[in-house]
């Protein structure tokens, strides 16, 4: 051990024993020995002899003290400047770590955001409907200064603003270029939207649809008229709208008959989903919506004539007249959502405005946050607008979603002296996507004013279920001619396993049949078919109608006739070989007479009326059954 280091405390001596430190002495205290030295040995100790003067190690009465001097016992005195200078450096160090340690958090961190974006951004293009659009707008601006990265890219959401039927028609062809990119999110009024992207692109287009907020489809209308609707309901619109006393039988005397107004722009799907509650109610019982289609087409037929199609315009002309009763309009199809916009802008609005929900199931905008699937996407966008989704479904942003006038469960609405946000029934179901694709595109297809000549199978059978086809076919045509201009050339010809005839030559509809108009003919006709047994004369009628068209050419519109049957032909007089030889013979390319075949179940002259569609220029479509959303389009589009 050296001289002056302490003995380890786990040695042991030679003979076994611990080695002795300063606190374990061999003798006591008072033995006057240190580890077997007697103090009188020491130099210096207090037994010792004093001779001769005392030096810095001797022993002063006091404590021992390892500079070999003795202190006198009692309370140690510091020095203040020894404390402030103590204070001082510990300050000083102090002061030097917390500096180093938030310029390294500070380091860390400018680092980590430059390498979590060390790939740049990945911009995420929203398109969302005019009425939500600006909430979603601020959400997004939110939402980009918190997301977290995808991948190595930090995400920019940007939402723009557009119609159902502008995003539409983009997927179906050239996207607009106003809108920027195709859209990872899409958030249109409603699912009635998701249905029909569905149906034009295909179900893969859409990977995940849910609603983010809702708003139940109302009538705005004036203070007065909402009273006086009381307990009228959708089903009872088509009458209101085409009796000209109507209103007056409900006690507004003046008023007249019901000047609603559907518009289809701007207007969150509104009119769109009031189709479906109305051909629901019109509907038989048992029976699709579709089959009520025809009281659509009325409630259409009847609507006032505005500047534009745009719910602005129409809600304007409501509001702004000066006599409700003699207003061009009296009740616009909208949303609760807008009438609360409208009327918190509009001065004295509960005098002018008020918003009547019919009863029964809710036609209802669901707004859905629509999850798109494409190869315009990467997968950081796809990612990326899922989250953004699930952000906008939080409490917190759900809450100013609510304050724009939207129904979020569990949040109390707005004040509003207009709308009171009252509860309402569960939501009206109306059929699948197909469907309700279906019901849209009967109001959404531009009608333009055809000449078409119709020839119709009265020899079709009853389907499974004790369906009449003949009934469906014939309800689905009183609907498309409803709509279709005054100055449309609409003829028919029916034909049985006998004979084809003609029931109403083809002519303008404003054109008066025997004292009537001839839409009014063509539905009495119509109304008058009944199904007949045995074959089909169907290539030998078609020879006729074709000349009767082609002799009775309109120029300026375009001239078809529309086939349909259920086969198979059985007049031998005429066989499918010639057929098609006539009808290439008789087709002119300078006045074009096109064929279009609806032709039902497996005929087996399917490849004969395929042959002659293609010649002509016209279309041909197999259904299976007439009980279903498919035959309602096949007419919207061939007679047309």
């Amino acid at each position: 051990m050296g001289r002056h280091s302490l003995p380890d405390p786990d040695e042991s001596d030679q003979s076994g024993s611990p080695a002795r430190g300063f606190g374990d002495f061999g003798e006591s205290a008072d033995s006057g020995e240190f580890g077997g030295f007697r103090a009188s040995d020491t130099p210096g100790s207090p037994t010792a002899p004093r001779s001769g003067p005392q030096h810095s190690g001797g022993w002063e009465g006091g404590e021992w003290t390892g500079s070999h001097r003795a202190v006198t016992p009692g309370r140690r005195k510091v020095s203040l400047g020894v404390i402030v200078a103590l204070v001082a450096v510990v300050v000083v160090v102090a002061t030097v770590i917390v500096w180093r340690f938030v310029g390294d958090a500070l380091s860390g961190r400018s680092d980590v955001a430059a390498a979590r974006c060390v790939e740049g951004e990945v911009a995420v293009a929203v398109v969302a409907d005019p009425a939500i659009a600006e909430p979603v707008a601020a959400l997004a601006e939110r939402y980009n200064e918190t997301a977290a990265p995808v991948g190595d890219r930090c995400v920019k959401v940007g939402v723009k603003s557009a119609d159902s039927d502008q995003v539409l028609n983009g997927f179906s062809g050239q996207w607009p270029g106003d809108l920027g990119e195709r859209p990872a999110l899409w958030i249109p009024a409603s699912s009635v939207s998701g249905a029909r992207l569905e149906a034009a692109t295909g179900a893969e287009t859409v990977s995940d649809s849910r609603s983010l907020v809702t708003s139940p489809v109302v009538l705005a209308v004036a203070p007065a008229l909402k009273d006086a609707l009381g307990q009228q309901n959708w089903g009872t619109l088509p009458r209101l709208q085409t009796d000209p006393a109507a209103l007056d039988g409900l006690g507004l005397q003046g008023w007249g008959g019901l000047r609603l107004a559907l518009p289809l722009g701007d207007d969150s799907d509104a009119s769109y989903l009031a189709a479906e509650a109305i051909a629901a109610a019109a509907a038989p019982s048992g029976a699709p919506a579709s089959a009520g289609l025809g009281a659509v087409s009325t409630v259409m037929s009847g609507a006032p004539e505005l500047a534009d199609p745009n719910a602005g315009t129409a809600i304007d002309a409501l509001v702004g007249a000066a006599d409700q009763a003699a207003a061009p309009v009296h009740a616009v199809v909208t949303t609760e959502q807008r009438v609360f916009q409208r009327a918190s802008s509009l001065p004295d609005s509960k005098d002018k405005l008020a918003a009547w929900i019919p009863p029964g199931p809710t036609a209802t905008a669901d707004f859905p946050t629509v999850l798109l699937a494409g190869d315009w996407l990467s997968q950081e966008q796809v990612t990326a607008a899922s989250e953004f989704a699930r952000f906008m479904r939080k409490p917190e942003q759900l809450g100013e979603l609510a304050k724009a006038g939207f129904r979020v469960e569990g949040t109390a609405p707005p004040a509003s002296d207009v709308v009171d946000f009252a509860p309402v029934s569960a939501p009206l179901e109306v059929g699948d996507n197909a469907l309700r694709s279906t019901i849209a595109e009967t109001l959404a297809t531009p009608v333009g004013s055809p000449t078409v000549t119709v020839m119709l199978d009265q020899s079709m059978p009853v389907e499974e279920g004790g369906v009449s086809r003949l009934q469906n076919v014939i309800d689905a045509l009183k609907a498309r001619i409803a709509v279709l201009p005054a100055d449309s050339g609409v003829g028919l010809w029916t034909f049985d396993g006998v004979q084809g005839r003609s029931a109403v030559s083809v002519g303008p509809l404003s054109e008066p049949v025997d004292g009537a108009p001839r839409k009014e003919a063509l539905t009495a006709a119509l109304d008058s078919q009944s199904p007949s047994g045995g074959g089909a004369v169907s290539f030998t009628t078609l020879r006729l109608v074709y000349t009767d068209a082609s002799t009775k050419y309109r120029e300026g519109q375009k001239n078809s006739v529309l086939v349909i049957t259920t086969g198979p032909h059985t007049d031998q007089s005429l066989g499918a070989a010639g057929l098609q030889d006539y009808i290439r013979g008789a087709f002119n390319r300078d006045r074009p007479v096109a064929v279009n075949v609806i032709d039902f179940g497996d005929d087996s002259d399917r490849a004969t009326w395929e042959s002659v569609a293609q010649i002509t220029g016209g279309n041909y479509q197999n259904l299976g059954t007439s009980a279903s959303p498919e035959l309602a389009a096949a007419i919207s589009s061939m007679l047309s």
